[in-house]
């Protein structure tokens, strides 16, 4: 009889449960969302962000605001986002570094990303590219290559910070090719660009933004993208891959959105639709255009599985290269 009452308790608990979590995904959502942007108003993800935040507000029926908690790797963010209720009102636009680089090269962040997020789709791309001086004697990146193993440890590459996605890409090249370069972090890739067209730096790695208009007057040569696949700005350029022969190179700087973990899979599915109605709104692909960013999109399983994928992947490059976090 006890064993009886004992289960009768247990399967009312249950559907109690299941009730409080149906009722939580109709409520949603009940009042005006955020989306926490880890970089200052006025850049590149803040203005698809906003883009985005228009096509959102129409599918959800509440306002949804931006806002920008910039510096520290992206952590005030992503704690906003961990600080907050699991109940779908505050969203975080991560890049690959909140959820795949610095995780990969620090052990003292104060966040978990495979519990902290709750993966609800990518937002957008933006490929990466290997360049040199426009007076530079390698007119290929095979050529680069080639010299680097003929004097092994002559050449300087530069990228934007230790331990960041331009760093790994660069040491990634590095061990996928065999060759010995030095690595030379600068502030910024607009630096780092600088220094390749004066001479001080041999290449460098950067997004497409920072080094499009310098190579169109000349005065830099874009090799090769970091992507698997040919950018469709510049489909001229070849892959990593199509350059040197190896077997596999793919390396691609990404934006999704995500919810605080623990937040209810009707909430995660509603926001996915959303999403996908933001994707479609003009200010969003205006935004990507001006900026010459990819649309990126998955689904929310899709995702949480990239994430885990990219995590690893970068943990593997860090640790042959053995990056330590500035």
């Amino acid at each position: 009889m006890s064993y009886l009452k004992s289960s009768v308790r247990l399967a009312a608990g249950i559907a109690g449960l299941a009730l409080a979590f149906c009722a939580c995904a109709q409520e949603f959502p009940s009042r005006p969302l955020r989306i926490v942007v880890p970089y200052p108003p006025g850049g590149g993800p803040d203005i698809v962000a906003r883009g985005l935040a228009v096509g959102m507000s129409k599918n959800l029926g509440q306002p949804v605001v931006v806002e920008n908690k910039a510096g520290g790797g992206g952590v005030p963010a992503v704690m906003d986002l961990k600080n907050s209720l699991p109940d779908g009102h505050t969203l975080f636009l991560p890049d690959s570094s909140q959820w795949a680089v610095f995780p990969a090269v620090r052990d003292d962040l104060p966040y978990d990303v495979l519990k902290d997020f709750a993966a609800i789709g990518l937002v957008y791309s933006n490929n990466l590219f290997i360049f040199v001086g426009g007076n530079s004697p390698f007119r290929t990146l095979n050529d680069l290559v080639s010299r680097a193993r003929e004097k092994p440890g002559s050449l300087r590459y530069g990228m934007s910070g230790i331990g960041g996605i331009m760093h790994i890409v660069g040491e990634a090249f590095r061990l996928s090719t065999n060759v010995t370069t030095i690595a030379v972090p600068f502030r910024n890739s607009a630096a780092a660009a600088t220094a390749v067209i004066s001479g001080d730096l041999d290449y460098a790695v950067a997004g497409l933004q920072s080094i499009r208009s310098l190579a169109q007057a000349g005065r830099l040569r874009i090799l090769a993208t970091a992507a698997s696949k040919r950018d469709r700005v510049v489909p001229d350029v070849p892959t990593v891959v199509e350059s040197t022969g190896i077997k596999e190179f793919n390396f691609v700087a990404e934006v999704g959105l995500v919810a605080r973990g623990g937040t209810p899979r009707p909430v995660i599915a509603r926001l996915a639709k959303s999403l996908a109605d933001g994707q479609k709104e003009p200010a969003y692909l205006d935004a990507l255009k001006k900026l010459e960013y990819d649309v990126a999109s998955n689904t929310p399983e899709e995702f949480a599985a990239q994430i885990r994928s990219d995590l690893e992947h970068f943990r593997r490059v860090v640790k042959s290269a053995n990056i330590k976090a500035e």
